[in-house]
Protein backbone atom coordinates (compact mmCIF):
# COMPACT_ATOMS: atom_id res chain seq x y z
CA UNK A 1 0.00 0.00 0.00
CA UNK A 2 2.73 2.45 0.99
CA UNK A 3 4.83 1.64 -2.06
CA UNK A 4 1.92 2.03 -4.49
CA UNK A 5 0.94 5.32 -2.88
CA UNK A 6 4.53 6.52 -3.06
CA UNK A 7 4.88 5.54 -6.73
CA UNK A 8 1.63 7.30 -7.56
CA UNK A 9 2.68 10.44 -5.66
CA UNK A 10 6.09 10.50 -7.31
CA UNK A 11 4.51 10.12 -10.74
CA UNK A 12 2.27 13.11 -10.08
CA UNK A 13 5.22 15.16 -8.86
CA UNK A 14 7.27 14.27 -11.94
CA UNK A 15 4.46 15.46 -14.19
CA UNK A 16 4.31 18.71 -12.22
CA UNK A 17 8.10 18.98 -12.45
CA UNK A 18 7.95 18.83 -16.23
CA UNK A 19 5.21 21.44 -16.28
CA UNK A 20 7.07 23.81 -13.97
CA UNK A 21 10.38 23.37 -15.80
CA UNK A 22 8.80 24.60 -19.01
CA UNK A 23 8.45 28.11 -17.53
CA UNK A 24 12.05 28.33 -16.37
CA UNK A 25 13.31 30.17 -19.44
CA UNK A 26 14.03 33.81 -20.04
CA UNK A 27 15.23 35.80 -23.01
CA UNK A 28 18.72 37.28 -22.65
CA UNK A 29 17.37 40.83 -22.20
CA UNK A 30 14.38 39.92 -20.01
CA UNK A 31 14.21 41.65 -16.67
CA UNK A 32 14.52 39.30 -13.70
CA UNK A 33 13.88 40.37 -10.10
CA UNK A 34 14.85 38.11 -7.18
CA UNK A 35 13.54 38.60 -3.65
CA UNK A 36 14.84 36.62 -0.67
CA UNK A 37 13.42 35.62 2.69
CA UNK A 38 10.12 37.27 3.61
CA UNK A 39 9.25 35.43 6.85
CA UNK A 40 5.74 36.74 7.20
CA UNK A 41 6.64 40.43 6.86
CA UNK A 42 3.76 41.46 4.64
CA UNK A 43 4.34 45.22 4.78
CA UNK A 44 7.96 45.00 3.66
CA UNK A 45 7.13 42.38 1.04
CA UNK A 46 4.52 44.70 -0.45
CA UNK A 47 6.91 47.64 -0.26
CA UNK A 48 9.73 45.97 -2.18
CA UNK A 49 7.32 44.67 -4.82
CA UNK A 50 6.14 48.24 -5.36
CA UNK A 51 9.67 49.65 -5.25
CA UNK A 52 10.69 47.35 -8.10
CA UNK A 53 7.58 48.23 -10.09
CA UNK A 54 6.07 44.76 -10.01
CA UNK A 55 2.92 45.47 -8.02
CA UNK A 56 0.52 48.38 -7.78
CA UNK A 57 -0.69 49.79 -4.43
CA UNK A 58 -3.87 47.84 -5.14
CA UNK A 59 -1.94 44.55 -5.11
CA UNK A 60 -2.16 44.04 -8.87
CA UNK A 61 0.72 42.69 -10.94
CA UNK A 62 2.10 45.43 -13.22
CA UNK A 63 5.45 43.88 -14.12
CA UNK A 64 4.57 43.08 -17.69
CA UNK A 65 7.13 40.71 -19.16
CA UNK A 66 9.16 40.54 -15.92
CA UNK A 67 10.21 37.34 -14.16
CA UNK A 68 9.94 37.52 -10.37
CA UNK A 69 11.79 34.82 -8.46
CA UNK A 70 11.00 34.49 -4.78
CA UNK A 71 13.65 32.22 -3.29
CA UNK A 72 11.66 30.71 -0.44
CA UNK A 73 11.09 31.23 3.28
CA UNK A 74 7.90 33.20 2.87
CA UNK A 75 6.61 31.58 6.09
CA UNK A 76 7.55 31.29 9.78
CA UNK A 77 9.04 33.71 12.31
CA UNK A 78 6.89 36.69 11.30
CA UNK A 79 3.20 37.44 11.89
CA UNK A 80 1.61 37.16 8.43
CA UNK A 81 2.81 34.04 6.65
CA UNK A 82 -0.67 33.32 5.33
CA UNK A 83 -1.18 36.76 3.82
CA UNK A 84 2.28 36.67 2.23
CA UNK A 85 1.51 33.32 0.60
CA UNK A 86 -1.87 34.57 -0.59
CA UNK A 87 -0.20 37.59 -2.19
CA UNK A 88 2.46 35.50 -3.89
CA UNK A 89 -0.11 33.05 -5.22
CA UNK A 90 -2.28 35.88 -6.55
CA UNK A 91 0.67 37.53 -8.29
CA UNK A 92 1.62 34.20 -9.83
CA UNK A 93 -1.82 33.95 -11.43
CA UNK A 94 -1.86 37.58 -12.54
CA UNK A 95 1.63 37.54 -14.04
CA UNK A 96 0.76 34.64 -16.31
CA UNK A 97 -1.83 36.86 -17.98
CA UNK A 98 0.65 39.69 -18.62
CA UNK A 99 3.50 37.81 -20.27
CA UNK A 100 5.30 37.84 -16.96
CA UNK A 101 6.17 35.02 -14.63
CA UNK A 102 6.32 34.49 -10.87
CA UNK A 103 8.58 31.61 -9.85
CA UNK A 104 8.12 30.74 -6.18
CA UNK A 105 10.86 28.44 -4.90
CA UNK A 106 10.79 26.25 -1.83
CA UNK A 107 12.83 27.29 1.16
CA UNK A 108 13.62 25.19 4.20
CA UNK A 109 10.78 26.82 6.13
CA UNK A 110 8.17 25.87 3.54
CA UNK A 111 9.33 22.26 3.83
CA UNK A 112 9.31 22.55 7.62
CA UNK A 113 5.69 23.68 7.47
CA UNK A 114 4.82 20.69 5.28
CA UNK A 115 6.58 18.18 7.54
CA UNK A 116 5.44 19.41 10.95
CA UNK A 117 8.54 21.26 12.10
CA UNK A 118 6.82 24.12 13.91
CA UNK A 119 9.68 25.54 15.97
CA UNK A 120 9.52 28.97 14.32
CA UNK A 121 5.78 29.55 14.01
CA UNK A 122 4.79 32.75 15.79
CA UNK A 123 1.66 33.23 17.88
CA UNK A 124 0.44 35.83 15.37
CA UNK A 125 0.95 33.33 12.56
CA UNK A 126 -1.39 30.83 14.22
CA UNK A 127 -3.91 33.62 14.79
CA UNK A 128 -3.90 34.29 11.06
CA UNK A 129 -5.37 30.84 10.49
CA UNK A 130 -8.01 30.98 13.24
CA UNK A 131 -11.71 31.49 12.59
CA UNK A 132 -14.86 31.75 14.67
CA UNK A 133 -15.00 27.93 14.51
CA UNK A 134 -11.49 27.36 15.86
CA UNK A 135 -12.63 26.65 19.43
CA UNK A 136 -14.78 23.77 18.20
CA UNK A 137 -12.02 22.58 15.86
CA UNK A 138 -9.57 22.46 18.75
CA UNK A 139 -11.99 20.67 21.07
CA UNK A 140 -12.66 17.98 18.44
CA UNK A 141 -8.93 17.61 17.94
CA UNK A 142 -8.42 17.19 21.68
CA UNK A 143 -10.99 14.40 21.85
CA UNK A 144 -9.36 12.75 18.86
CA UNK A 145 -5.99 13.03 20.59
CA UNK A 146 -7.36 11.35 23.73
CA UNK A 147 -8.69 8.49 21.61
CA UNK A 148 -5.28 8.14 19.98
CA UNK A 149 -3.54 8.00 23.36
CA UNK A 150 -6.01 5.41 24.58
CA UNK A 151 -5.46 3.20 21.54
CA UNK A 152 -1.70 3.41 21.97
CA UNK A 153 -1.79 2.48 25.65
CA UNK A 154 -3.31 -0.84 24.67
CA UNK A 155 -0.26 -1.70 22.55
CA UNK A 156 2.62 0.28 24.00
CA UNK A 157 3.65 0.65 27.63
CA UNK A 158 2.09 3.75 29.19
CA UNK A 159 4.21 6.87 28.97
CA UNK A 160 5.98 8.34 31.94
CA UNK A 161 4.33 11.05 34.02
CA UNK A 162 6.61 13.58 32.35
CA UNK A 163 5.01 12.77 28.99
CA UNK A 164 1.46 13.07 30.20
CA UNK A 165 -0.03 16.50 29.47
CA UNK A 166 -2.86 18.19 31.28
CA UNK A 167 -5.71 19.59 29.24
CA UNK A 168 -4.53 23.11 30.05
CA UNK A 169 -0.97 22.55 28.87
CA UNK A 170 -2.21 20.73 25.76
CA UNK A 171 -4.41 23.69 24.85
CA UNK A 172 -1.52 26.08 25.32
CA UNK A 173 0.62 23.99 22.97
CA UNK A 174 -2.16 24.00 20.39
CA UNK A 175 -3.38 27.60 20.09
CA UNK A 176 -6.39 28.57 18.03
CA UNK A 177 -5.46 28.29 14.37
CA UNK A 178 -2.96 25.47 14.99
CA UNK A 179 -5.03 22.77 13.33
CA UNK A 180 -6.20 24.93 10.46
CA UNK A 181 -2.58 25.79 9.73
CA UNK A 182 -1.49 22.16 9.79
CA UNK A 183 -4.28 21.22 7.41
CA UNK A 184 -3.48 24.14 5.12
CA UNK A 185 0.09 22.89 4.62
CA UNK A 186 -0.91 19.25 4.27
CA UNK A 187 -0.95 17.44 0.90
CA UNK A 188 -4.59 18.42 0.37
CA UNK A 189 -4.37 21.89 1.91
CA UNK A 190 -4.50 25.08 -0.10
CA UNK A 191 -0.86 25.95 0.57
CA UNK A 192 0.37 22.38 0.79
CA UNK A 193 -0.91 21.52 -2.69
CA UNK A 194 0.53 24.70 -4.14
CA UNK A 195 3.95 24.31 -2.54
CA UNK A 196 4.25 20.69 -3.64
CA UNK A 197 3.99 21.89 -7.25
CA UNK A 198 7.08 24.07 -6.92
CA UNK A 199 10.80 23.54 -7.26
CA UNK A 200 13.65 24.41 -4.92
CA UNK A 201 16.09 25.39 -7.68
CA UNK A 202 15.57 27.13 -11.00
CA UNK A 203 17.91 28.05 -13.82
CA UNK A 204 17.35 31.05 -16.07
CA UNK A 205 19.93 31.18 -18.84
CA UNK A 206 23.32 31.55 -17.11
CA UNK A 207 21.92 32.06 -13.61
CA UNK A 208 20.73 29.62 -10.97
CA UNK A 209 18.43 30.73 -8.15
CA UNK A 210 18.11 28.67 -4.98
CA UNK A 211 17.22 29.24 -1.36
CA UNK A 212 20.29 27.95 0.46
CA UNK A 213 22.87 27.27 -2.22
CA UNK A 214 24.51 24.57 -4.30
CA UNK A 215 27.01 22.62 -2.27
CA UNK A 216 30.16 21.35 -3.96
CA UNK A 217 30.00 18.48 -1.47
CA UNK A 218 27.09 16.73 -3.17
CA UNK A 219 27.16 14.89 -6.47
CA UNK A 220 24.60 15.78 -9.11
CA UNK A 221 24.70 16.12 -12.89
CA UNK A 222 21.90 18.60 -13.45
CA UNK A 223 19.60 20.96 -11.56
CA UNK A 224 16.59 18.77 -12.24
CA UNK A 225 18.13 15.99 -10.13
CA UNK A 226 18.09 18.24 -7.08
CA UNK A 227 14.43 19.11 -7.58
CA UNK A 228 13.53 15.47 -8.19
CA UNK A 229 15.23 14.41 -4.95
CA UNK A 230 13.41 17.03 -2.91
CA UNK A 231 10.06 16.13 -4.47
CA UNK A 232 10.77 12.45 -3.87
CA UNK A 233 11.55 13.10 -0.20
CA UNK A 234 8.37 15.12 0.29
CA UNK A 235 6.28 12.42 -1.42
CA UNK A 236 7.90 9.70 0.72
CA UNK A 237 7.27 11.71 3.89
CA UNK A 238 3.62 12.29 2.98
CA UNK A 239 3.07 8.58 2.32
CA UNK A 240 4.71 7.55 5.59
CA UNK A 241 2.85 10.16 7.62
CA UNK A 242 -0.49 9.06 6.20
CA UNK A 243 0.21 5.37 6.73
CA UNK A 244 1.54 5.70 10.28
CA UNK A 245 -1.37 7.98 11.18
CA UNK A 246 -3.92 5.47 9.92
CA UNK A 247 -2.21 2.74 11.92
CA UNK A 248 -2.31 5.02 14.99
CA UNK A 249 1.45 4.89 15.43
CA UNK A 250 1.49 8.68 15.33
CA UNK A 251 -1.23 11.28 15.64
CA UNK A 252 -1.68 13.24 12.43
CA UNK A 253 -1.36 16.66 14.10
CA UNK A 254 1.82 15.92 16.00
CA UNK A 255 4.96 17.90 15.40
CA UNK A 256 7.74 16.00 13.69
CA UNK A 257 9.65 15.79 16.98
CA UNK A 258 6.64 14.28 18.77
CA UNK A 259 5.99 11.85 15.93
CA UNK A 260 9.57 10.58 15.94
CA UNK A 261 9.36 9.96 19.70
CA UNK A 262 6.14 7.99 19.19
CA UNK A 263 7.75 5.97 16.39
CA UNK A 264 10.73 5.22 18.63
CA UNK A 265 8.37 3.93 21.34
CA UNK A 266 6.60 1.72 18.82
CA UNK A 267 9.91 0.44 17.48
CA UNK A 268 11.06 -0.49 20.99
CA UNK A 269 7.77 -2.29 21.63
CA UNK A 270 7.87 -4.45 18.51
CA UNK A 271 11.38 -5.66 19.32
CA UNK A 272 9.86 -7.85 22.01
CA UNK A 273 7.21 -9.29 19.69
CA UNK A 274 7.65 -12.64 17.98
CA UNK A 275 5.37 -11.76 15.07
CA UNK A 276 5.90 -8.36 13.54
CA UNK A 277 4.13 -6.71 10.62
CA UNK A 278 6.93 -6.54 8.05
CA UNK A 279 5.40 -3.53 6.30
CA UNK A 280 5.08 -1.63 9.57
CA UNK A 281 8.65 -2.46 10.49
CA UNK A 282 9.88 -1.13 7.15
CA UNK A 283 7.86 2.05 7.55
CA UNK A 284 9.15 2.68 11.05
CA UNK A 285 12.75 2.12 9.99
CA UNK A 286 12.35 4.63 7.17
CA UNK A 287 10.52 7.19 9.29
CA UNK A 288 13.09 7.04 12.07
CA UNK A 289 15.81 8.06 9.60
CA UNK A 290 13.86 11.14 8.46
CA UNK A 291 16.24 13.66 9.99
CA UNK A 292 19.06 12.14 7.90
CA UNK A 293 17.21 12.33 4.58
CA UNK A 294 18.71 14.53 1.88
CA UNK A 295 15.91 17.04 2.38
CA UNK A 296 17.29 17.73 5.86
CA UNK A 297 20.98 17.61 5.00
CA UNK A 298 23.17 20.65 5.73
CA UNK A 299 24.30 20.27 2.10
CA UNK A 300 20.74 20.34 0.74
CA UNK A 301 19.84 23.25 -1.57
CA UNK A 302 17.35 24.19 1.14
CA UNK A 303 19.86 24.37 4.00
CA UNK A 304 23.37 24.89 2.63
CA UNK A 305 25.15 27.98 3.97
CA UNK A 306 28.70 27.42 2.74
CA UNK A 307 28.50 29.89 -0.13
CA UNK A 308 27.54 32.59 2.35
CA UNK A 309 29.74 31.71 5.32
CA UNK A 310 32.74 29.63 4.30
CA UNK A 311 36.08 31.13 3.36
CA UNK A 312 36.16 32.23 -0.27
CA UNK A 313 39.86 31.42 -0.44
CA UNK A 314 39.24 27.84 0.65
CA UNK A 315 36.01 27.13 -1.22
CA UNK A 316 36.72 28.98 -4.49
CA UNK A 317 38.33 26.07 -6.38
CA UNK A 318 35.38 23.78 -5.64
CA UNK A 319 32.84 26.48 -6.51
CA UNK A 320 34.62 27.28 -9.75
CA UNK A 321 34.72 23.60 -10.70
CA UNK A 322 30.99 23.24 -9.96
CA UNK A 323 29.97 26.33 -11.93
CA UNK A 324 32.13 25.25 -14.85
CA UNK A 325 30.74 21.71 -14.82
CA UNK A 326 27.15 22.99 -14.81
CA UNK A 327 27.97 25.81 -17.25
CA UNK A 328 26.58 28.39 -14.81
CA UNK A 329 27.56 32.03 -14.84
CA UNK A 330 26.29 32.98 -11.40
CA UNK A 331 24.25 31.89 -8.40
CA UNK A 332 21.63 33.87 -6.48
CA UNK A 333 21.05 32.57 -2.95
CA UNK A 334 19.22 33.62 0.22
CA UNK A 335 18.78 31.80 3.58
CA UNK A 336 21.69 33.49 5.39
CA UNK A 337 20.78 37.04 6.55
CA UNK A 338 23.44 39.63 5.84
CA UNK A 339 24.38 41.52 9.03
CA UNK A 340 24.38 44.92 7.33
CA UNK A 341 21.11 44.32 5.47
CA UNK A 342 22.77 44.68 2.05
CA UNK A 343 22.98 42.44 -0.99
CA UNK A 344 26.54 41.21 -1.41
CA UNK A 345 28.44 39.47 -4.20
CA UNK A 346 31.00 36.78 -3.33
CA UNK A 347 33.40 34.52 -5.18
CA UNK A 348 34.51 37.09 -7.71
CA UNK A 349 30.94 38.36 -8.25
CA UNK A 350 29.61 34.92 -9.19
CA UNK A 351 27.48 34.39 -6.07
CA UNK A 352 24.94 36.97 -4.89
CA UNK A 353 23.58 36.89 -1.34
CA UNK A 354 20.08 38.40 -1.23
CA UNK A 355 18.75 37.60 2.25
CA UNK A 356 18.96 41.05 3.83
CA UNK A 357 16.88 40.31 6.93
CA UNK A 358 13.56 41.67 5.66
CA UNK A 359 11.82 40.79 8.93
CA UNK A 360 13.22 43.70 10.90
CA UNK A 361 11.79 42.64 14.25
CA UNK A 362 13.96 39.51 14.16
CA UNK A 363 16.90 40.30 11.89
CA UNK A 364 17.07 44.09 11.97
CA UNK A 365 17.59 44.28 8.22
CA UNK A 366 15.62 45.69 5.31
CA UNK A 367 13.58 44.63 2.32
CA UNK A 368 15.58 44.27 -0.87
CA UNK A 369 15.56 42.86 -4.37
CA UNK A 370 18.20 41.96 -6.93
CA UNK A 371 17.46 43.02 -10.49
CA UNK A 372 19.19 41.37 -13.43
CA UNK A 373 18.50 43.20 -16.66
CA UNK A 374 20.46 43.03 -19.89
CA UNK A 375 23.62 41.95 -18.10
CA UNK A 376 23.36 44.59 -15.36
CA UNK A 377 22.97 43.66 -11.68
CA UNK A 378 21.21 46.19 -9.44
CA UNK A 379 20.27 46.09 -5.77
CA UNK A 380 16.99 47.74 -4.76
CA UNK A 381 16.01 48.79 -1.25
CA UNK A 382 12.80 50.41 0.02
CA UNK A 383 13.07 54.21 0.25
CA UNK A 384 16.67 54.18 -0.96
CA UNK A 385 18.48 54.79 -4.19
CA UNK A 386 19.24 51.64 -6.17
CA UNK A 387 22.84 50.45 -6.24
CA UNK A 388 24.56 48.94 -9.25
CA UNK A 389 26.57 45.82 -8.45
CA UNK A 390 29.48 44.28 -10.33
CA UNK A 391 28.36 41.82 -12.98
CA UNK A 392 30.01 38.40 -13.17
CA UNK A 393 32.52 37.84 -15.94
CA UNK A 394 33.30 34.59 -17.68
CA UNK A 395 34.81 32.20 -15.17
CA UNK A 396 37.64 31.39 -17.55
CA UNK A 397 38.63 35.08 -17.48
CA UNK A 398 38.29 35.73 -13.77
CA UNK A 399 39.15 34.47 -10.33
CA UNK A 400 36.48 33.47 -7.84
CA UNK A 401 38.68 34.74 -5.02
CA UNK A 402 38.14 38.50 -4.64
CA UNK A 403 40.95 41.01 -4.44
CA UNK A 404 40.38 42.28 -0.92
CA UNK A 405 42.39 45.42 -1.56
CA UNK A 406 40.01 46.38 -4.36
CA UNK A 407 36.70 44.95 -3.26
CA UNK A 408 36.88 45.13 0.51
CA UNK A 409 35.72 42.40 2.86
CA UNK A 410 32.58 40.42 2.17
CA UNK A 411 30.54 39.13 5.09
Amino acid sequence: MLKSHLIRSQAIYLVLLLRVSLVATASPAQRVVAIGDVHGDLANFEAILQTTGLMSPGHQWIGRGVVLIQTGDVVDRGPKSRQCLDLLMALERQADKQQGKVIALLGNHEVMAMTGDLRYVSAEDYQGFSTDKSEKVRERAYQDYLEFKSSRSERVRAESAADAKSRESWMMEHPLGYFERRDAFGPQGVYGRWLREHDAVVRLKEGVFVHGGLSPNISFRAIRELNQQIRSDIAAFDALWESLSKKKIIWRYMTIEEAILQAESEWAAIQAQTQVDAALKEELQKFLTFLTWSINSPDSPLWYRGLALDSEQTLAPDVEAMLTRLNIGYLVIAHTPQPDGRIHPRFGDHVFLIDTGMLQAVFGGRASALEINDGRFTAYYVNEKSQELPAPTKIANSSLVPNKALNGPHP
